[in-house]
């Protein structure tokens, strides 16, 4: 099984095209948490789409999804200017906190969840590349 993954991604739906290789994978590693470590990676580039190219499919975003020894590494970058990303770094006590759906704004949705779900998220300074970790304690 390829253990490196890269694509160029127009659209979230273009996922579909990468998920189909990728997924036996996150299955293989992740176990039941498969789902959630799919939803992450999902949200970091619908997040690059949705605000780096304001819905715009001119500009590809692109993916690529490493798994190391035993962790995965996902860096998501996009063409936009970049956000602030300071105000969403929290400390590690985020995987215990359990906010209330009014609590969450529209917009910080999906960090929260990648926060909850994966090990580490960085962003560069500019604000418009995203990597995600996330160790893996099963082998293949």
């Amino acid at each position: 099984m390829k253990t490196s993954y890269e694509v160029n991604i127009n659209h979230p739906k273009d996922l579909c095209e990468i998920r189909d290789e990728v997924y036996p994978h996150l299955t293989s590693v992740f176990g039941k948490d498969q789902l959630l470590v799919d939803a992450s990676i999902s949200e970091a580039v619908t997040n690059a789409w949705k605000h780096g190219h304001h819905e715009s499919s001119e500009k590809p975003i692109k993916l690529k999804i490493l798994f190391l020894n035993r962790t995965m590494l996902v860096r998501v970058q996009d063409h936009g200017d970049g956000f602030d990303w300071r105000p969403y770094q929290v400390s590690s006590d985020v995987k215990h906190w359990f906010p209330k759906v009014e609590d969450l704004d529209e917009n910080g949705r999906g960090i929260t969840l990648m926060l909850r779900v994966m090990d580490k998220i960085r962003y560069n300074e500019k604000g418009n590349e995203c990597v995600l970790m996330k160790k893996y304690l099963f082998q293949e």
